[in-house]
């Protein structure tokens, strides 16, 4: 069982939060049928104070540098294809997948941590604290300033959402989707009681509801209810912000 979690914004999520890091995950799939001309008429419909997507990564890096000083987010940043990676993972998380590439470079060092007790099998609370620097930095970041950022760039995030074939859902919809997903992640309580999974897996969670649980919700759930109660908060905050930003 081993995770990251989400954000900033999503780390925002990214804050907040996880695209892939392999680059065929990028490819965004052919256009449908009457559509081969949107990237073209959204690029010229950009605000004049931002680049188009494809030159995007330098000044994503600039304004996203602010959010939060820890060392780990500034090297994060420093790959390519920003928005097209947090646009992925958006669409991932709303429907219940982890992204796990793109933020493992958050993921904990160190084995997942179970204790025996009685003959049966626990989840170790003492592993939470692999993600307590996570939950510090995503609770460090201001969700006002997440929340103006990502409405500053929801114009790029809607065009890499559109190249991911989405055309439903604009990408604030799929970020507030995505972000009501992990919102109903439940808390753990003590005891929290293993099984051993089908070769492979190894441990999951006995309790068939919370074996149920999406992808997206099981990671953030390993985190541990201090760090899970850390990472909601924000979310919710950043979530209460985008409202108040709606009307842009």
């Amino acid at each position: 069982m081993k995770n990251p979690v989400i954000l900033i914004v999503l780390l925002a999520a990214g804050a907040a939060v996880g695209i892939f890091g392999a680059r065929s995950f990028l490819k965004a799939p052919p256009p449908a049928p009457g559509l081969s001309s949107a990237p073209d008429e959204a690029a010229s419909a950009l605000p004049a104070n931002l680049p188009s997507l494809d030159r995007s990564d330098d000044f994503v890096r600039l304004r996203a540098s602010e959010l939060s000083k820890a060392p780990a987010f500034g090297a994060w940043l420093e790959q390519d294809s920003l928005i097209p990676r947090l646009a992925a993972a958006m669409s991932m998380i709303a429907n219940g997948k982890f992204p796990r590439e793109t933020f493992a470079a958050f993921a904990p060092r160190g084995k997942f941590l179970v204790v025996k007790k009685g003959g049966k099998v626990f989840v170790d609370p003492a592993g939470y604290a692999r993600y307590d620097a996570f939950a510090a930095l995503v609770s460090g970041v201001d969700a006002v300033a997440a929340a103006k950022l990502f409405s500053e760039l929801e114009p790029l995030f809607d065009i890499a959402h559109r190249e991911l074939g989405e055309k439903t859902a604009g990408a604030r919809a799929t970020f507030l989707a995505a972000a009501a997903e992990l919102l109903e992640t439940p808390r753990l309580g003590d005891g929290v009681l293993l099984k051993e999974g089908k070769k492979g897996i190894g441990w999951v969670y006995a309790d068939e509801e919370l074996e149920g649980r999406s992808l997206a919700q099981k990671q953030l759930l390993r985190m541990g209810p201090k760090n899970q109660d850390a990472v909601q908060a924000k979310l919710r905050a950043v979530t209460l912000a985008l409202g108040a930003s709606a009307g842009r």
